[in-house]
């Protein structure tokens, strides 16, 4: 082999091992193919997917770099949620649940004044008194940070119509939701819709029920909203929340339909 082929090769050799071999800045032992022990200093474009033959992406104003994992290429986001500072609140997450079925408590008697009573802890499985589910507007909140805040609120229409139109006096229907966190109740409150005297049709009103809790312990909890009816003043009343009665012709499910809004916001917290 001849001087000059002989440092063509050695030349070749090097090139192979420089493309193998893992580079380290500051590191005499390199974990990766480029091992930088120390700061970097950026002074154009960060591109990402690049190939051979075509420049990556440089992302554009205002994107952040999202992690997709190990052995994934990073990819520029858009977030659409303000930066927050150490020790702000922050939005995490938001559940809008909506039903259309409701509850029909149907044609029934006047009831005991007493059923009325509830307490906060009592089961949503408890037959005293007894609560009717809404399913549709169970979801479940995952909290992952302490010093949290969560915010429910539960609104729906309801629906009357005692059935008696030569009535000397007003009749009412009394009722009450309740919003149930791990099937014990935390909150709830009563009110009532009053058939006014004389009048043909069916009366309507709006149900709202806030509640609020901080520093959830961690962890999944479940949150269920269920609703009763506690009395009527006389007669035999047809009673609906969260839909219309039936054969209404006032009134339909889509009008008096339920939503109910969960909302969690965590302290952001820098380490």
């Amino acid at each position: 082999m001849t001087m000059k082929n002989s440092t063509v090769f050695l030349i070749f050799l090097l090139l192979c091992f420089q493309t193998k071999a893992q580079v380290g800045l500051g590191t005499q032992n390199p974990q990766t193919d480029l091992d930088v022990n120390g700061d970097v200093n950026i002074r154009q474009d960060l591109k990402f997917k690049g190939t051979e033959s075509e420049k990556g992406n440089p992302g554009i104003a205002g994107q952040v770099l999202v992690s997709n994992g190990s052995n994934n290429s990073p990819e520029w986001k858009t977030l659409k949620i303000p930066f927050a500072t150490n020790g702000e609140y922050q939005l995490v997450s938001t559940n809008i649940l909506y039903d259309r079925n409701g509850i029909n408590f149907g044609s029934n008697t006047n009831n005991n004044a007493t059923s009325y009573i509830s307490t906060v802890g009592n089961s949503i499985n408890s037959n005293n008194p007894a609560w009717t589910q809404i399913p549709a507007l169970e979801s479940n909140v995952v909290v992952e940070q302490e010093g949290n805040t969560l915010s429910l609120v539960f609104q729906t229409g309801v629906e009357s119509n005692s059935g008696a139109n030569n009535i000397t006096d007003n009749r009412v229907v009394r009722y009450m939701c309740g919003i149930f966190q791990n099937n014990l109740l935390v909150a709830f409150r009563g009110d009532e819709l009053l058939d006014v005297h004389r009048k043909t049709g069916n009366n309507e009103g709006i149900y709202t029920l806030s509640y609020s809790v901080d520093d959830l312990p961690l962890g999944t909890h479940n949150f269920k909203v269920a609703c009763r009816r506690i009395q009527t003043t006389a007669g035999t009343y047809q009673f609906a929340i969260g839909r219309s009665i039936e054969n209404s012709t006032v009134s339909n499910n889509f009008m008096l339909q339920s939503i109910v809004k969960i909302e969690l916001l965590e302290p952001v917290i820098y380490q």
